[in-house]
């Protein structure tokens, strides 16, 4: 089976992405200032929080922005989410093992539901932007602890 890194290094998608969120004050955002994301996703990751508090009980709403080349392995969440991906292309694979044959490509304008406690893995061929909408307390349980970068 094919590593992450190695799949990603020969992953080329015909696909042009729509213009990246990059500026707030285009979308009518509350906010325009982007934080490192939770250390559960990795380096590059940043979240632009527009409605809510993803670390406490409640309905949120933020923008996750994911660097080219990011892979996040096997995990789950207690709640679902419901994403809408804005920008670039998200690849989703369900299942506990990380298996690009499994992948199907969510480009921007489509929109996804994850399941609670279904197991799911994904890559960034190219730069992504998402909003989430889910009710918190976020959280990320990898089914292997080597894929958790914390």
């Amino acid at each position: 089976m094919m590593n992450r890194r190695t799949f990603l290094r020969g992953l080329t998608l015909g696909i042009i992405s729509a213009p990246l969120v990059a500026d707030a004050q285009q979308t009518g955002l509350r906010s325009s200032v982007w934080s490192a994301g939770p250390r559960e996703l990795g380096a590059g990751v940043s979240f632009l929080v527009i409605e809510g508090n993803p670390s406490k009980a409640g309905p949120f709403v933020l923008h996750a922005r994911f660097p080219p080349g990011h892979t996040v392995g096997p995990h789950t969440h207690p709640n679902a989410e419901h994403i809408t991906v804005l920008s670039g292309t998200v690849l989703i694979g369900w299942g506990q093992v990380w298996d690009p044959a499994k992948f199907k490509a969510v480009p921007a304008g489509e929109d996804l539901l994850l399941p609670a406690g279904k197991a799911h893995f994904a890559a960034f061929p190219e730069q992504t932007v998402m909003e989430v909408r889910a009710v918190g307390p976020w959280e990320v349980e990898y089914i292997l602890d080597a894929d958790d970068p914390r």
